[in-house]
């Protein structure tokens, strides 16, 4: 081990620990994050701080609970004042933070990094100049012969909804992967810290590899669309919601929520629909693998694997028809616990 190693720390978003080999899932596309995984301490009970976005991401980048780090819900900034890795870490080193950030302004390096790559245009805040400015994934995205979808403050943007309706080499997670690669390949010669930060396989369950799992045979364990009856009210007021269209017959198409949000493009009227719904899930984690890939054979090209600590989790899980639910806010196990793998070389 070289006196001063690099770290790379990827995660994704939303994504449940029952997802690689390592925890029971030889099923899944994944070869490498299997490899990884393969060389790695794999950590049995990680949970989550907060099952939600924001508050997850204070706790990963700070070391803190959400309470003492200041974003408890989204929507709240992490303050200036409180300093996450890269201000923490020495000079010596490059930082650099790509992808989805959801702590304040997603558009402009901030909290110490020196490289930035941003990867969304919907979290935008505070000072006026700012407001007509677009991610870096909008800007290649451009490049590459697309036109925005939505205007918000008067520019062009990508809803997340088009996003996955591109192919697989412009999806976020590739293009992320692509961002990586070239910035460990700069950066060999210098230590390094670098944060990448991907979407999928967040809602809308949608990619290019959606056919990739079949529905009906796709395990599910025996909490699958069974209503928690002894849980708490909130997750059976939950459960009931998300149950209601298959059911009760209540018209999906109605729910605003439902259609452009916990379950956009998805059938949760009957069971296959569920099914399929979840193998789409499972389609975008193999877009993460993908991008897991491009990072780690960049270390190897560069030179630097043997020398660079690779962590791998994400900020929370997803309910998935587990116990009735879908999305996250739920203390069970499969929105609170992820993976976590860590590859430190030299042990």
């Amino acid at each position: 081990m070289a006196d001063r190693p690099n770290i790379v720390f990827v995660f994704s978003d939303q994504q449940r620990q029952d997802t690689l080999a390592c925890y029971g899932a030889d099923w899944m596309n994944v070869p490498n994050l299997n490899a990884l995984a393969d060389e790695s301490f794999v950590f049995e009970n990680a949970y989550v701080a907060q099952p939600v976005c924001t508050p997850a991401r204070a706790t990963i980048m700070t070391g803190l609970y959400p309470h003492a780090a200041g974003p408890i819900v989204n929507q709240i900034h992490l303050s200036e004042d409180t300093p996450v890795i890269a201000e923490m870490i020495s000079d010596d080193y490059i930082k650099g933070y790509m992808g989805k950030w959801h702590l304040g302004n997603d558009l402009v390096a901030q909290h110490g990094f020196d490289v930035w790559k941003s990867a969304e245009d919907s979290h935008r805040y505070d000072k006026p100049e700012q407001r007509y400015m677009v991610s870096s994934y909008n800007k290649y995205l451009v490049e590459q012969g697309y036109e925005p979808d939505r205007v918000r403050d008067g520019v062009g943007v990508f809803s997340s909804n088009m996003h996955y309706d591109l192919p697989e080499e412009h999806q976020m997670g590739s293009y992320l992967g692509d961002q990586a690669a070239e910035f460990i390949e700069e950066n060999k010669d210098r230590p390094f810290v670098l944060y990448v930060s991907t979407f999928e396989p967040h809602s809308p369950y949608h990619g290019p590899y959606m056919d990739m799992y079949d529905p009906e045979t796709l395990p599910v364990g025996p909490a699958f669309l069974q209503k928690p009856e002894t849980a708490s009210l909130v997750n059976r007021v939950r459960a009931n919601y998300f149950l209601q269209f298959m059911l009760e017959g209540v018209d999906q198409t109605q729910d605003d929520y439902m259609m452009r949000y916990a379950a956009a493009r998805e059938d949760v009227t009957t069971e296959l629909g569920w099914r399929t719904l979840r193998a789409h899930y499972m389609a975008n984690i193999t877009q993460v693998d993908r991008m897991v890939g491009k990072i780690t054979s960049a270390l190897e090209r560069a030179g630097v694997a043997d020398n660079t600590v690779v962590v791998f989790t994400s900020e929370h899980g997803d309910m998935m028809g587990d116990h009735g639910m879908l999305e996250k806010r739920s203390f069970f196990e499969e929105a609170s616990r992820v993976p976590l793998l860590m590859r430190v070389p030299w042990l």
